[in-house]
């Protein structure tokens, strides 16, 4: 049993038996403190396996999120996590985001281990709703065939459940992945880059006949030509890619003159709703500055 990784405070919980006598609420709050931790994950398998008291609750944290990494052993991680699943359903109900951060993903939409891992996370009564594409330290997530992703996600659950989108160090981003999820909410842009400009090869049911998302969060960061395009799309599409009136929370760097030019666009889009707006440091992401909160009372 490995409980020398764990926090002060837990090791002396521990030491005063049982745990099962304290109360659900006092065990949900210890873990959410731990899920805060660095290196969560190590610290909440951990912990799961001190007293069964506590297992129930990291279990929560632990399958909170499902990630395809860069490393080589991605096929053996997605058996290992299909197994998994399919041993105990259950642990797909907890399974909230979906991280893929394969820099060479033009295997992973066709892989039938990973579309497996899908179809039973579609079974949830609640599927994943926060999708994340991302690339690892000095590799960019690159999308080799956009319109087959476009395609792939619009046929997934995504396509209905997704709120949350977040693409970081990615390139060769369509805009018709904004139209294909209508209840998406909050999109978080970092040093992405976008698909040319003319859609001329992408079918006319991923550019046309869809209501776009009506954005309340928007984050981004060296991502002008990806925002470029989504407030002003180009002519292959007859409708707006995103809509920007309900537009609640903006955060963007004020450092880069192609973002900032961005800015009064969408301000004047979102002059009714916009409540705050955050100006971020380009390689300090965490330290945000509120420029002006309640921007609607102005």
């Amino acid at each position: 049993m490995k409980v020398l990784s764990l926090p002060l405070f837990l090791f002396t919980i521990m030491l005063n038996p049982p745990l099962s006598l304290l109360p659900h609420e006092l065990l949900y709050s210890i873990v959410e403190n731990v899920s805060e931790l660095p290196f969560k994950d190590k610290v909440l398998y951990n912990l799961s396996l001190v007293d069964r008291a506590f297992t129930q609750c990291c279990q929560k944290y632990i399958f909170r999120s499902f990630k395809v990494d860069y490393r080589r052993n991605v096929s053996k991680k997605l058996n290992t996590a299909k197994k998994i699943l399919e041993d105990k359903p259950s642990f797909a109900n907890e399974v909230r985001t979906v991280q893929l951060a394969a820099s060479r993903n033009e295997w992973l939409f066709n892989d039938p281990t990973f579309t497996s891992i899908i179809q039973l996370l579609a079974k949830s009564p609640m599927p994943p709703h926060d999708l994340h594409f991302g690339g690892g330290p000095f590799i960019s997530f690159m999308i080799k065939d956009p319109i087959f992703v476009v395609q792939w996600l619009a046929k997934s659950f995504f396509s209905q459940s997704l709120t949350i989108l977040r693409l970081s160090q990615c390139e060769n981003i369509p805009l018709p992945i904004f139209l294909i999820c209508p209840r998406l909410k909050e999109v978080c842009l970092n040093q992405v880059g976008a698909t040319d400009k003319s859609y001329d090869k992408f079918p006319d049911n991923q550019c046309s006949g869809r209501e776009p998302p009506l954005l309340e969060v928007v984050d981004y960061c060296s991502s002008h030509s990806l925002i470029k395009q989504m407030i002003s799309p180009p002519p292959r599409f007859n409708t707006p890619v995103v809509l920007w009136s309900n537009l609640r929370i903006l955060t963007l760097t004020p450092h880069e003159k192609e973002g900032l030019a961005c800015l009064q666009p969408i301000l004047h889009a979102a002059c009714n709703t916009l409540e705050e707006l955050y100006l971020t440091h380009l390689y300090v992401r965490g330290c945000r500055c509120r420029i002006f909160d309640r921007l609607k009372g102005f």
